[in-house]
Order: structure tokens, then C-alpha cells, then sequence
């Protein structure tokens, strides 16, 4: 397999992390062939209309999306920076701040829609020299031995290469065939996600509220009029009340939603249509095997408590880039095992990190038991109160760390 390599690298999966990982391996002189079975139209955005689906990115990310050329394509007014975050408990007076400007900084990271974050990839992919974007197309089978992988497509054409990474999400197709072992479990917890209008002005402020069901987010947004007044929510709730709250009408799911947010943003007009998905978390014990290397998602799901998925998925693909071209520039294989362990060794042990932190912190406020309730509330009333011991935190939400 080895005398006849097509590419130098196979992405399976054209969502934000493989097509993050594709532009900054090509721009190492790497040929890479990104299969995805969507197929990615140019779209332009409408003020006043907002995808259900948002990121909370990093200001880490920003960078790593500014240096692919990648930020300067999300469309005009649709970053919306925040420079404040509050985060209280609905079930005492427990409360935290913070302020972009406690460190010295313009902004905590941008809320981004999803589609905007693809689409700017995409066309920074589609300028790649040595970049084959395949949309529309789907895997039917594949293959590896010791030197490499092959990948028949469905039309028949084949591919072959060093190693191929699966960035192709949570219900990874290619871990599962690889025979990945994996830990997960569910939270018996379902994620409602919408958009939606209000009377006061967001004032580029990221908002949490621990309910007693689980915690509702909101995240400002913004578009090409410089609106203030719509924000994108994820109310991450106990799958009974998730399901009572998404079959509810209008009327009925804002009336809940009012009495929930506690007026933080006033009266909440309107809501766009709802979606739901399960939360879960999940680990792969190994990012790698054989010439297969898992990353974002389909290596790590993570609790949206802090909004961190894509983030730690960018961290992957700039680590694994790194990684491939330092072994191209040594003449090594992007498979080898030294190549991948390398990976496995800078980004595993930080993403269960992050995982083990937003467990605690799910378990934590994930009770009504008297004494939780008490030390939480005292412990962000504590931590508000001191300044030395707020700025660790921030530069943590703010991908520095």
C-alpha cells in the first residue's frame, strides 16, 4: 500500500475540526483529501435570523482561526465578542463575575454560529494547493495494514495515505469499525437550544443560571445591525423536563423561560423554533491505533456546562498538525507510532483534565441537597470577592491556560 500513496493524509469528516486540521496540515506542504458527505453551499446572512446551533469560542481559538485566514470569512457582525460573564445558582445567592477588562483584555472570546464557523473553513480549504475537498461523497469501506490506509469511496474512486483521522463527530463511523474502546456514559440529561428576542440589551454579557433541572446559558449574539437584543440559549435540563419543556407552545415555552432566566435580560419575546440532543460524555482510552487517530468529538464528547467541544477540537487539530509536520520535515511517517503517541501525550491528558473539571462541577450543582447548595454559594461569593483568585479562571475561559 505503501508504494502509491495519493495523499500524505485522509480526513474523514468536514465539520470544524477536520477542516481546521486539513488547512493547517496543507499549509505545511502536506497533500491532504478531506471526505465529506455533505456538501456545503455558500450562504449569506439575514439580519435577525440565528442558527440554533452557536460556539463559544476561545480567544485561543480566535487566534488559531486567524492564523488558517479562516476568522476573516465569518460574515460581518456575526462574532459577537463578549467582555463579561456572570454566573449565579437559581437555588441560593450564590453568584460570580467577571470582566474581560480584570486582566487587561478587550474581550473573554466570541460567540460564533456553527454555520459561519464551517463555512469561513470551507473556503479557506477550498484555497488550499494541496487540499482536495471531496463533498458529497461517503465512505464505503476502507482498510489499513502496517504502512497505511486505503479508503474506497462510494463512486469507487480509492484513496490511500500514511494515517487517516476521524473527525466525524460524536457517533464516530471510522472509531467504531477501528474497534476504539470508549468511555461513556449518558446524563440522563437532554440540551434544548434555540434563539431568542429580548427587551434589554445583552451587553456582551455570557450568562449562566444553575436551575435545579440543570443550567440554562446564554449567549449573546450579534449580526450585521449591531443588535444587542437576541441571544442564543442552551438549557441543559433533566431529560423529563427537557421533553415537557420542547412540547410546549410558544406562549407557554416563554412563559417558562421568563420565569427561569429571572428577568437577567428582561422580557423574553420571542424563541425560535427548538431542538434537543442527549448529553453525555464520553473518552476514547486510546487517540490512536494502528495508522487510524481520533480527534475532537469523535475522541472526547464533553458537557456543554462551559461551552468548551470546539475548543478542546482546535486544540487537537493544532497539536496533531504540529505533530504531522514536524515528522514530514524529519522524514517520518504521519502514522508511526512514535508520531501518534506523540499527539495522544499533549492533547489526552488535557482534555481529561477539562472533562473532570465540568464533572465536578456537573455534580456540584447537579444537587438541591442543603450542604452542596451551601458550599457553592459560598464559594462563588468567596471566589467573586477576590480578585488574585477570579484571574486564574479567566485566563482559563479565555483558552490561556
Amino acid at each position: 500500500m505503501n508504494d502509491a500513496f495519493t495523499h500524505d493524509a485522509i480526513i474523514i469528516g468536514g465539520g470544524m475540526v477536520g477542516l481546521s486540521l486539513a488547512v493547517a496540515t496543507a499549509r505545511q506542504g502536506l497533500s491532504v483529501a478531506v471526505v465529506e458527505r455533505g456538501h456545503p453551499e455558500p450562504d449569506a446572512p439575514e439580519p435577525g435570523r440565528f442558527a440554533p446551533r452557536v460556539s463559544a469560542l476561545s480567544r485561543h481559538s480566535q487566534a488559531w482561526l486567524q492564523r488558517l485566514d479562516a476568522w476573516r470569512r465569518i460574515p460581518n457582525g456575526r462574532a459577537c465578542a463578549y467582555s463579561h460573564m456572570a454566573v449565579w445558582d437559581g437555588l441560593g445567592n450564590g453568584r460570580i463575575e467577571f470582566d474581560a477588562a480584570e486582566v487587561q483584555a478587550d474581550n473573554l472570546g466570541h460567540i460564533v454560529e456553527n454555520r459561519w464557523l464551517t463555512q469561513a473553513l470551507w473556503q479557506t480549504a477550498e484555497e488550499g494547493r494541496s487540499l482536495r475537498l471531496l463533498a458529497g461523497r461517503t465512505v464505503d469501506h476502507w482498510q489499513q495494514d502496517d504502512f497505511g490506509v486505503q479508503v474506497i469511496l462510494d463512486d469507487g474512486e480509492t484513496l490511500s495515505a500514511p494515517v487517516l483521522a476521524a473527525c466525524d463527530g460524536r457517533f464516530s463511523t471510522v472509531r467504531d469499525q477501528a474497534g476504539f474502546q470508549t468511555r461513556e456514559w449518558a446524563y440522563d440529561q437532554t440540551a434544548l437550544v434555540t434563539s431568542i428576542r429580548h427587551s434589554h440589551p445583552h451587553a456582551f454579557t455570557a450568562r449562566q443560571i444553575f436551575l435545579e433541572t440543570g443550567p440554562l446559558a446564554f449567549l449573546p449574539l450579534s449580526d450585521e445591525t449591531g443588535t444587542q437584543h437576541w441571544t442564543s440559549i442552551v438549557w441543559s435540563a433533566d431529560t423529563d423536563r427537557a421533553e415537557a419543556l420542547q412540547a410546549l407552545d410558544d406562549a407557554d415555552f416563554l412563559a417558562e423561560l421568563n420565569r427561569a432566566s429571572e428577568g437577567c435580560l428582561g422580557t423574553i419575546e420571542a424563541a425560535d423554533p427548538r431542538f434537543c440532543f442527549p448529553l453525555g460524555q464520553m473518552h476514547a482510552h486510546q487517540y490512536w491505533q494502528g495508522r487510524v487517530v481520533l480527534l475532537g468529538d469523535a475522541a472526547h464528547a464533553i458537557h456543554p456546562l462551559a461551552g468548551q467541544g470546539v475548543n478542546l477540537g482546535f486544540l487537537d487539530a493544532e497539536a496533531l498538525s504540529d505533530v504531522w509536520g514536524r515528522a514530514h520535515a524529519q522524514g517520518q511517517s504521519l502514522g508511526d507510532a512514535w508520531t501518534m503517541r506523540r499527539f495522544q501525550r499533549r492533547r489526552q491528558t488535557h482534555n481529561l483534565a477539562a472533562m473532570a473539571a465540568m464533572e465536578g462541577f456537573k455534580r456540584l450543582f447537579g444537587t438541591d441537597h442543603p450542604a452542596p447548595v451551601l458550599l457553592r454559594n459560598r464559594g462563588l461569593n468567596w471566589v467573586h470577592r477576590l480578585p488574585l483568585a477570579k484571574r486564574p479562571l479567566i485566563r482559563a475561559a479565555m483558552g490561556e491556560l
